[in-house]
This record gives C-alpha cells, structure tokens and sequence, in this order.
C-alpha cells in the first residue's frame, strides 16, 4: 500500500511540474515528457506487469488532467511500461545506461506514435516538420532526464523492496497455518 502511494505523489508531483515549471525551461518550444521517463524507469526496476500498470495509470491520470484524446496516454502508457519490463526482468539494476538507450528508443516511438493519433488526426500533415521540430528535440530533452530519474527511482524502489521484505516473514507464517 506505501508503494502504491509513493506512486500517486510521484505522479501527482511530476504533473504539478509539467505544467507548472517545465514550460519555463521549455527549449525551442519543447519540455521533456519526464512522466514517460517514470514509467519506463518503473517499468525496468519492478517489471512488465507492475510497468504496464503503473504505465496505465499514469497515462490515464494525464489523459484525465490533460490529454486532447482520452484513452491515448492510457495505451501507450501501459504499452511503455510494459515494454520496458518485460526484457529486463533479470538485468543487473544497478546499470544507467541500458535505462537511458531504453528511454530514447521508447520516447522515439511514443512521439511517433502522438503525432499519427493526436496530430495529424487533427488536420496538421507535416510529418518532416513535426518530427525536426517536436519528436527529435522531445526525445534528446526527455532523455536527458533519464538518468537522474531512473537513480530516484532506483533509490525509492531500493527502499520500498527494503519496508515491504520486513512485513514478508510475516504474512508468510500467516499463510502456513
């Protein structure tokens, strides 16, 4: 329960900064999508199952607050976080490299993927000039944050694994009997 609640206020503090700060350090018009980066980071730390989740309801939470469409951020939200998990279930955690190639790749595709159900759905054709403009500075920006982001979460998960294996012995004798 503490973890699905350090959750909601991770959630509830990144969207507090997307709309708040992040248009301040805007570069050239674009702001990192630092939500992503949470979602593939949880994703690689807990796995495909717990990733795709998380993914779901985070992506919702923006659809609720903010999307054009709701239901997109949802899907590739749990598509994220399902992606990042499943192949690296068993890799060794303590690796920040393999997360940022992973949050490149992802946020490649997710922009991608924006751009074809919420833009170009709307009229706007420009696909070259959407992708110099928004998809290749969205996913350096997003990027950078990978990093950063990926050794938060792997200190708050450290420490979660750490609370919940205290209460583990005990609702294993509980089962036993």
């Amino acid at each position: 329960m503490l973890r699905v609640f350090i959750l909601f206020c991770l959630v509830l503090i990144n969207f507090t900064f997307q709309t708040t700060l992040f248009p301040h350090i805007a570069i050239l018009g674009v702001t990192p999508d630092t939500m992503l980066v949470f979602i593939i980071c949880y994703g690689i730390l807990r796995g495909d199952i717990e990733g795709a989740v998380f993914g779901f309801f985070a992506g919702l939470a923006h659809d609720v607050l903010g999307g054009l469409v709701i239901g997109v951020y949802a899907l590739l939200g749990f598509l994220s976080g399902y992606v990042s998990g499943k192949p690296f279930k068993d890799f060794f955690k303590h690796n920040y490299f393999l997360p940022f190639l992973i949050v490149v790749f992802i946020s490649f595709i997710y922009q991608f993927v924006l751009y074809f159900t919420t833009i170009m759905v709307a009229g706007q054709l420009e696909f070259w000039h959407y992708a110099g403009t928004i998809i290749l500075p969205k996913t350096i920006y997003t990027a950078i944050f990978a990093i950063p982001i990926y050794s938060l979460m792997h200190f708050i998960n450290a420490k979660l694994e750490k609370y919940e294996e205290r209460f583990e012995p005990f609702f294993a004798r509980k089962k036993d009997k």
